[in-house]
C-alpha cells in the first residue's frame, strides 16, 4: 500500500510541468522592471557596503591578533628579565 502511494505521489509531481514561456517572460518583465527601482539599488548599495565591511573587519581582525601577539611577547619577555633581575 506504500509503494502504491508513493509510486502515485511520485507520478504526479513528474507530471507537473514547469512555468510556460508566457510566464518566464512576465518573470523577466518583472525583474527588468524590478531592477531599476529605487529599492532594488538601495539593496545594492547596502550589499556592496556590507561586503566591503566585511573586508575591512577581517583586516582589522588580523592587525588586532597582530597586535595581541606582540603585547604577548613583550610581557613574556618582561617578566623573563624581572626574574632574571630578581636572581641577581
Amino acid at each position: 500500500m506504500r509503494c502504491v502511494a508513493g509510486l502515485l505521489m511520485i507520478l504526479a509531481l513528474g507530471s507537473c510541468s514547469g512555468p510556460t514561456e508566457r510566464e518566464r517572460e512576465a518573470q523577466r518583465e518583472r525583474e527588468q522592471r524590478d531592477s531599476h527601482s529605487a529599492a532594488f539599488k538601495a539593496g545594492e548599495a547596502a550589499h556592496e557596503i556590507a561586503k566591503q565591511a566585511a573586508k575591512a573587519a577581517a583586516i582589522a581582525e588580523r592587525k588586532l591578533e597582530e597586535s595581541a601577539r606582540k603585547a604577548d611577547e613583550g610581557w613574556k619577555q618582561k617578566a623573563k628579565e624581572d626574574r632574571e633581575k630578581a636572581r641577581q
